[in-house]
């Protein structure tokens, strides 16, 4: 009894302190991480029905958006993005006062990014949410421009040398020429499928995120997106695991 109730009051205590939450849309880009954190599975953070995973220790809980039921691929996008962040930060027992949004995505040549560049985005937005009614706000709500400005990502960008800059999100790895101008109009340096939705997602809950971008591929390149992505996905899983631990330990001075 004596030790079952010590780990009662452990686990008790343990859930009731408040962590860092990072966010990690699919488990290769996730997994090494897990492994040089150490992290165990937490199963009571998502509803049973949901297929997001969570992994924790004393500081940290890691989420991923899980494989799909039917088409067994991550759940990528910024649906199942914004809907973990949701049940993840409305938890009425763990709690979290940071979110990091740490990931994969595409960079822009002619902003300097290369194959491995890390950016910590200074805003987020979406460059796929064309909702273009004259004189109302709703080109404004679509664009969903959200400034990630916080003292907790001007440490993490200058514990890891990242470049800034402007993250612009939509559901579509490929892009078309209207994309490309609002890109362009925004001042994108890198581009990905979830930061914009989950920064918004986490506004609601008063929550600073922290994005930590890994480019793996180039957008205004000479080669396709998805033949760059795959072929350097697990070097950028690699990275996070290096770059991550560097940012919550820059964190510990916010």
């Amino acid at each position: 009894p004596k030790i079952a109730n010590t780990v009662d009051n452990s686990r008790s205590s343990l859930m009731s302190s408040s962590r860092i939450l990072v966010s990690i849309a699919m488990e290769s880009e996730a997994q090494p991480l897990i492994t040089a954190l150490a992290l165990t599975p937490l199963s009571d953070l998502f509803h049973s029905a949901l297929p997001f995973q969570a992994y924790e220790n004393e500081a940290v809980v890691v989420v991923t958006s899980g494989k799909h039921p039917t088409h067994g691929v991550d759940n990528v996008g910024t649906f199942p993005a914004a809907l973990a962040t949701s049940h993840a930060l409305s938890h009425p027992i763990h709690k979290f006062h940071l979110l990091v949004n740490a990931g994969t995505c595409g960079g822009f040549k002619a902003k300097g990014c290369e194959i491995g560049t890390v950016c910590v985005p200074e805003s987020g937005g979406f460059h796929d949410r064309r909702i273009v009614i004259p004189n109302t706000p709703f080109e404004a709500y679509g664009l969903g421009l959200t400034p990630t400005t916080s003292t907790s990502a001007t440490l993490a960008r200058s514990a890891l040398s990242a470049v800034g800059g402007h993250c612009t999100t939509s559901d579509s790895l490929d892009h078309n020429s209207t994309d490309d101008d609002l890109m362009a109009k925004a001042g994108s340096v890198v581009k990905d499928m979830e930061f914009a939705a989950i920064c918004g997602t986490a506004g609601f809950y008063g929550v600073d995120v922290v994005g930590v971008k890994v480019v793996t591929d180039i957008v205004d390149g000479d080669r396709p997106s998805a033949e760059e992505f795959m072929e350097n996905l697990s070097t950028a899983a690699n990275k996070l695991q290096e770059t991550v631990p560097k940012v919550l330990e820059a964190l510990k001075k916010a």
